[in-house]
């Protein structure tokens, strides 16, 4: 009888949860973690950048603290880039779950709903804040990276099924 073999994937991320996955990101230096992060952004948000849909974001700062694990990242718009900010005081901050963050770039959970139950929260600029909300918000899944797109699909299975 053939057996037919694991997606190989599914079979690494298998003893994973999503917390133990992510706790290496503590270790990446922050500006080498927000620049990795800005790149793939900067592809995935390709066609708001251009339509100026995050204008607003031009010159400012814009803070997502994650906890459990806990790191935060600091983003800024120069030009038509997206950016590793430098020091200073965020425009806006938002904070969540790592789970929570997970769920929603899977698109398991409606940002809404995370607002509304109080699991991400929004302090600052709160147009800056629903701006960029609004923005992710429109971003297509097919957008996202292949690879990144299963295995955010994986984590969230993972957390759904816990």
């Amino acid at each position: 009888m053939h057996r037919q073999m694991d997606d190989p994937i599914k079979a690494l991320m298998r003893p994973l949860t999503p917390t133990l996955l992510l706790q290496p990101l503590q270790l990446v230096p922050q500006p080498l973690l927000e620049a990795t992060v800005a790149r793939v952004a900067q592809r995935v948000l390709a066609e708001p950048l251009e339509d100026d849909a995050l204008a607003l974001l031009a010159g400012r700062i814009m803070e997502v603290v994650v906890s459990n694990p806990a790191f935060r990242l600091r983003f800024t718009l120069a030009g038509d880039r997206l950016r590793s900010a430098g020091p200073g005081p965020a425009d806006v901050t938002i904070s969540g779950t790592a789970d929570d963050f997970i769920l929603l770039a899977a698109r398991r959970v409606d940002p809404d709903t995370l607002f509304f139950q109080r699991r991400l929260r929004l302090s600052g600029d709160t147009e800056l804040g629903l701006t960029v909300k609004n923005v992710l918000d429109s971003v297509a899944p097919a957008e996202l990276p292949v690879p990144l797109k299963r295995v955010l699909a994986l984590l969230a299975d993972r957390l759904h099924s816990t």
